[in-house]
């Protein structure tokens, strides 16, 4: 059911985003995003794509403006007679089209003898192409005056195509108009009859086609309109003197531009019109149709998605970002990072694919479906949050008293667990039980010995799953805990026993406290070993417990009660000792015995766990004692017995005389040199 819950949330999220996304797609919310996206993509590969070497520019910049006050005493406007002389000196050349991007709708200012020098140039061209302006409102157009406007072999439109924005990244193919002049760059291939080179174009989204524009007009064969005009003068002179041209110093050569498309624009400082492109906020006007004509010319188009695909495209990031959000659900910082790293990665990749495709001809759209990403993304993980992280607090706030945090994190992460059955590992078993419980808990009325028991069992608890144990239960005043599982513990031996050691220094700090409801002192006797054993989940369909089985823990629990043959209080085997201290284990272990317990034929070693600084202030005692266990191992009860006597600062060794005692009242019919437990 919470699968089923979960899923349809998952669900829901995914096409909510879907459709309040595209609802901002389609009422234009997304577009300055978008534009700025394409902006980038247009700027970046611009330099990916050579210009064509069938345009030729030429530039009226300060250059030419200097050389015609110097040289000819022209002040600004030029003569008309001056761009005459360009049409000339590219009728010259064959030149393919000449395009003045330049206004002429009022008579020259030198008379109409220089308009009509400059349209019997244009006429004689045939090839020349002359600028017709709309204004903002679409009116009547701007036309250029009679007889220029005649001497035109056609009349284009020079009106940039402007976005909401003021960007122009389009341009038409015609004059929005009922008289439809065709664009500067279309005029030019109306002339070159290369018409057929539109069939090809796809239009862009408003009308007309995408530009791929050059970052700036020098890219393509640039000229300035002084280089032009001398070049013709001097050819004019050559001519009239009977000589042919010298074309080796600074004169062109009109051949050099046979077939070319010529475009003659401003471009110096206050004279030259400009827009706002995608690669320039100033970028000059006529430089829009130059790369247009460019575009068409090397069929470096530009298309957009299929509606649909884009459709499909949203619907994938809002489900993609929706998933990757079911998964960022814990406040973890590995996992934070991880799942940032992934989830930027993701973007950037897809980003990355924009480009790849932009450069290819294909506009892939960037806003709607990162938007729809990322959208997704933060309200799955929200949810999450909400709706599982509530779950996690409950799980947490409920277990904490019986699991580890590991454990609860494991079991969170793996629902798997919460079924029956169980694995073989190795881990390491601890069993605890308070001395004299029974008569304790007879002295007590319910509320002090509930008082008691939570007292107790809290703070050893705490030590317990501090050190990453996993409680199995309680069984009264017992504490049952095991390390190494759910979750792997390579020091489990280590982490056991410093939590039993540090669970009897608790105890005795809260003897105090405890003595003044129990009206006793309290001690614990540990028990712990280390070994196989098969952990899971057992019980029945309905009530289960994680839980540890074996004989492993069996022997944990058997070392708990045989402490008190000894007057131990914590008891570990030797597998226990020998794992904590290669995991780096910093106390003491005191050799007690060499004891074969109930239910065990072979005898086990079992050590005791203390400080080390304790070890070193009983040297003495514990060397008697090895040599009294020594004569003990060997069958002489009665040496062994009066060393035993002599170290009675050790109760160990004071146990191990009354062992010698009943061994010398009953002799063993074939002693191994081991103790045989006869309780548990």
């Amino acid at each position: 059911m919470q699968v089923s819950k979960k899923k349809l949330r998952l669900v829901l999220t995914a096409f909510v985003v879907f459709a309040v996304v595209c609802v901002m797609q389609g009422t234009g919310a997304l577009d300055w995003a978008e534009n700025k996206a394409y902006d980038s993509r247009i700027y970046r590969t611009a330099d990916l794509f050579p210009p064509s070497e069938k345009i030729a520019v030429v530039l009226l910049d300060q250059e030419s403006l200097d050389w015609a006050k110097t040289e000819k005493q022209w002040g600004y406007p030029w003569p008309r007679e001056s761009y005459g002389k360009i049409v000339d000196f590219f009728k010259r050349g064959n030149a393919a089209s000449v395009a003045f991007d330049m206004l002429y709708t009022e008579p020259s200012i030198y008379g109409a003898k220089d308009d009509e020098s400059f349209a019997l140039s244009c006429k004689q061209a045939g090839n020349v192409i002359l600028a017709v302006y709309y204004d903002s409102s679409f009116g009547e157009p701007l036309l250029p005056v009679e007889p220029i406007a005649s001497s035109a072999a056609v009349l284009a439109n020079v009106t940039s195509t402007l976005d909401k924005d003021g960007y122009a990244r389009r341009n038409r193919f015609n004059a929005p108009s009922r008289n439809a002049e065709p664009g500067l760059s279309v005029a030019s291939l109306i002339l070159s009859g290369d018409m057929d080179l539109l069939n090809d174009v796809p239009i862009a989204k408003g009308g007309g086609m995408y530009v791929r524009f050059q970052k700036d007009l020098t890219r393509f064969a640039p000229y300035n309109a002084a280089q032009i005009i001398a070049s013709e003068y001097a050819i004019e002179k050559a001519e009239k003197d009977g000589v042919e041209p010298d074309f080796s110093g600074d004169v062109l050569d009109p051949s050099a531009f046979d077939g070319m498309h010529v475009f003659f624009g401003l471009y110096a400082p206050g004279l030259f019109d400009i827009c706002t492109s995608p690669v320039s906020a100033v970028y000059p006007g006529v430089g829009v149709h130059i790369c247009q004509l460019d575009t068409i010319v090397e069929e470096k188009f530009l298309r957009n998605c299929p509606a649909l695909f884009v459709l499909f495209l949203i619907l994938f990031t809002a489900i993609l970002g929706t998933l990757l959000g079911a998964l960022f659900n814990q406040i973890q910082l590995r996992k934070i990072i991880a799942e940032s790293v992934f989830f930027i990665c993701i973007i950037l990749l897809y980003v990355a694919g924009t480009y790849f495709a932009f450069v290819r001809g294909l506009i892939l759209p960037v806003a709607a479906p990162v938007l729809s990403f990322v959208i997704s993304f933060i309200t799955s993980v929200s949810e999450s949050y909400i709706v599982e992280g509530r779950q996690r607090r409950y799980l947490k706030s409920a277990f904490r008293q019986y699991l580890s945090p590991a454990v609860i994190d494991s079991l969170i992460e793996n629902p798997q667990l919460l079924q029956l059955g169980g694995e073989r590992r190795e881990i390491t078993a601890f069993f605890s039980d308070i001395e004299g419980f029974t008569t304790i808990s007879e002295g007590l009325n319910p509320e002090q010995l509930t008082q008691f028991l939570n007292t107790y069992l809290s703070a050893m608890s705490d030590i317990i799953l501090a050190h990453g144990g996993t409680i199995d239960k309680y069984e009264g005043d017992a504490i049952i805990a095991f390390w190494n599982a759910p979750t792997y513990q390579s020091d489990h031996a280590k982490r056991a026993v410093d939590a039993a050691f540090e669970c009897q220094q608790k105890l005795g700090q809260m003897q105090e406290q405890l003595t003044a409801i129990t009206g006793r002192p309290v001690k614990q006797r540990i028990g712990l070993n280390t070994g196989i054993a098969t952990v899971g989940n057992f019980g029945s369909n309905k009530r289960f417990d994680y839980t540890m089985m074996g004989d492993t823990v069996n022997l944990a629990s058997r070392l708990e009660g045989i402490n008190k043959q000894f007057g131990t209080y914590t008891m570990c085997s030797e597998q226990t000792m020998m794992q904590a201290v290669e995991s780096g284990c910093a106390l003491f272990f005191r050799n007690i015995a060499n004891i074969a317990v109930v239910g065990r034929k072979e005898p086990i070693r079992v050590y005791s766990p203390m400080e080390q600084s304790v070890a070193d202030s009983m040297e003495k005692s514990f060397t008697r004692f090895e040599d009294a266990y020594s004569l003990f191992f060997d069958g002489k009860f009665a040496n062994a017995k009066e060393m035993f006597e002599q170290n009675a600062e050790d109760v160990v060794s004071l146990k191990y005389a009354e062992k010698c005692t009943e061994l010398m009242n009953n002799p063993p019919k074939n002693w191994q040199g081991f103790l045989q437990a006869t309780q548990k």
